[in-house]
């Protein structure tokens, strides 16, 4: 049996005196009408056909490669193949390459003059005379090809139903099946998906390999509605086969604005929740406002301003923070208390910018800087207190009592115990998450996931599962990274993926609950999109949270707020 070939590989190559020419077409078009043992059709190259030589390309070289990247070469020996200095630089060529071992050269005789021509190189190899009755059955004998009509056959295995724009698709399933007489079905083979029309814009994993008969698409979505679209699978050496039409539809609007039981704020932010699960906030422009839930409905009990753009949230046990560009630290209660600081930057320095924030078992906060400085906010302080001064910067931290954990500009990650340091690891330049689970630390770095044993200090490294990532929300029992291409994980913390997804290419995660198995990402047009156990099933154009139970989800329309159970979200069309 022979191998799959790569991509630019020939199945066939045809060696041949010009003068041969139409025996060489008339073969290269048999072999054409015959199909390989994967079921597709073979790749023949002949010289001056439209499989050949393109125009312009410097010949020798062409034929070399040709003949590096073929299975097969059949040479068509006549009078004058050995008169040729093109067919003799070809014949040897094949020599050199190895290709006149294991059956890889097969030798058909045209002429039978010509068999006192054949040079000693290949005159051990047994030719196939032309002068038999079925000799061109002994040539697709000899290349491992079959003339037979019966091809593997694709089936979906339910119809696609109706789609939501945004909205992950159920798993669909295409089996593939090999009647009596077609080539097996190779396992590992792949099915392809397209979508008519193209501008409906599907994404996902569109190439899937068959494994158990079945290749399984489980991240389908469409990025814009269409009156009737068609999805179609495709495989090597089978008829392509399209589902029936069916309608891809634009997200309903929530259908629960207006109901009497359903809270509505008059606020425009983006929405947060407290780790009650039960306050809300929202942060419009610079102006961070919570909400407490009253007889009378959300009423607002506290604000606080920003100086900047917002760059870092944080969650402690009771408490929430955020700190934008400048330094200022904003730190809420679900009471409406708040509190902004103001953290003084060291002398001289031109940028205060904070590089992570981390809440302690006691909703303490911590605050690390650019420029290294460590703060801590305890809950009745009023002004910021001094921790230490960690000369590399701080790009994460997580803060547990008397241990800090601090992951320097430097790629080193700093264990302090109270202000003494106790270990360091090196780890890798961009560092962009950090979480505790139980008695490890994970750390997510732009190559690597790092997980440190806090006890033994056992340090895990492991390469990430997706590449240029572009977003990661580390905390919970699981930890989510997105890429570029919108391709998504979520693993826990013995580092085995328990989830993945496909989103919008560009969005990021900006909320969790559950433990990191509910997710809200936020696409780059601004929507936000909710995620269940890898599926998108609802997505917004506007900002979206959600508690961190999972039970209650804020919505916005651009001008309020709509506070209802996560369950309602996405109505029937989402198969949640």
């Amino acid at each position: 049996m022979t191998t799959e070939r790569a991509a630019d590989q020939w199945d066939v190559f045809i060696s041949y005196a010009r003068e041969d020419y139409v025996q060489a077409k008339d073969l290269h078009d048999a072999l054409l009408e015959c199909v390989t043992e994967r079921g597709g059709t073979p790749r023949v190259f002949l010289d001056l056909s439209r499989t050949g030589m393109p125009a312009g390309a410097d010949w020798q070289s062409y034929l070399e490669e040709a003949l590096r990247n073929t299975r097969h070469v059949v040479a068509l020996y006549s009078r004058t193949y050995f008169e040729k200095d093109v067919c003799q630089w070809e014949l040897h060529k094949a020599y050199e390459l190895r290709l006149t071992e294991a059956g890889r050269f097969i030798p058909l005789l045209m002429d039978p003059g010509a068999a006192k021509k054949v040079p000693y190189v290949v005159n051990r190899i047994n030719w196939i005379p032309a002068t038999r009755p079925r000799w061109i059955d002994e040539v697709r004998q000899a290349l491992g090809l079959s003339t037979t009509v019966a091809r593997p056959a694709l089936r979906f295995d339910a119809p696609a139903g109706d789609a939501v724009v945004g909205h992950t698709l159920p798993p669909l399933t295409v089996r593939v099946s090999s009647p009596k007489g077609a080539p097996a079905w190779p396992e590992g083979g792949m099915v392809s998906l397209s979508a008519q029309p193209s501008d409906a814009g599907l994404t996902g994993t569109l190439a899937v390999p068959v494994t158990g008969g079945a290749a399984v698409f489980g991240d389908l979505a469409f990025g814009a509605p269409a009156a009737e679209a068609v999805l179609v699978a495709a495989a090597p050496g089978c008829e392509p086969v399209a589902t029936a039409p069916f309608a891809v539809r634009a997200p309903r609007e929530q259908s629960s604005w207006d109901a009497v039981d359903r809270p509505v704020l008059a606020a425009r932010g983006r929405p947060v929740f407290f780790p009650d699960g039960r306050t809300p906030a929202d942060l419009d422009g610079r102006t961070l406002t919570v909400h407490a839930l009253t007889g009378a409905g959300y009423e607002a009990v506290g604000t606080a301003e920003l100086r900047e753009r917002p760059r870092l949230w944080a969650h402690g046990r009771r408490r929430l923070a955020v700190a934008d560009w400048s330094g200022r630290v904003v730190v809420a209660d679900p009471d409406g208390t708040t509190r902004a600081h103001d953290l003084p930057s060291p002398e001289g320095a031109r940028l205060n910018v904070p590089g992570a924030l981390a809440f302690d078992g006691d909703d303490a906060l911590y605050v690390g800087m650019w420029s290294g400085q460590v703060w801590r906010l305890s809950r009745d302080a009023e002004e910021p207190e001094p921790v230490l001064n960690h000369p590399a910067g701080v790009q994460v931290l997580a803060a547990d009592g008397e241990r800090l954990l601090v992951g320097g500009l430097d790629g080193r990650l700093t264990e302090y115990m109270g202000r003494r340091i106790a270990a360091e690891h090196l780890l890798e330049p961009v560092l962009l998450g950090i979480t505790r689970v139980r008695d490890f630390a994970l750390v997510v770095g732009e190559q690597r996931v790092h997980r440190l044993n806090l006890t033994g200090r056992q340090l895990l490294q492991v390469t990430q599962p997706v590449t240029a990532v572009t977003g990661v929300l580390a905390g919970g029992d699981l930890t989510t990274i997105v890429d570029a291409k919108g391709q998504g994980v979520c693993f826990d913390g013995e580092l085995a993926v328990r989830v993945g997804f496909r989103t919008v290419p560009g969005a990021r995660p900006v909320g969790s609950a559950l433990g990191g198995r509910l997710l809200v990402l936020e696409h780059p047009d601004g929507s936000h999109a909710l995620v269940r156990e890898g599926r998108t099933t609802y997505v917004c154009g506007h900002p979206l949270a959600v508690s961190p139970d999972g039970s209650l989800a804020a919505v916005s329309d651009g001008r309020r707020l709509l506070i209802l159970p996560v369950a309602e979200l996405g109505g029937e069309e989402t198969r949640a």
